[in-house]
């Protein structure tokens, strides 16, 4: 079986390198268009979707979220984490995690 892989060129696409310091992390949001794709080059990430666990990653581990879901995405308590994140679209900013909600034990 051969072939070629499918290729597509996201217009628009943005990817931002960004530090979240220890207990810090985004406001709720979602993204339309395309979604968004996290990757943590070092230390660890908490990220959750409407109604969803939280969960824990780390340097390696992947965290992607389908356009127009909720969701929001930083550090852990207790470590830095430094990510990658790569989007299309427009951003829809919505309210701040509060601390009963980020402070869950994840999954």
């Amino acid at each position: 079986m051969g072939g070629s892989p499918a290729v597509e060129n996201m217009e628009g696409m943005r990817r931002l390198r960004i530090l979240f310091p220890a207990g810090v992390r985004s406001n709720w949001h979602s993204h339309e268009g395309s979604g968004q794709l996290l990757m943590i080059e070092e230390g660890r990430g908490r990220a959750q979707n409407r109604g969803g666990p939280v969960v824990e990653y780390g340097p390696g581990e992947a965290w992607f979220t389908p356009a127009g879901v909720e969701h929001w995405h930083g550090a852990t308590p207790e470590q830095d984490a430094l990510q990658w994140t790569f989007y299309a679209g427009e951003v829809n900013w919505l309210e701040p995690v509060s601390d009963e909600e980020y402070l869950v034990n994840p999954d």
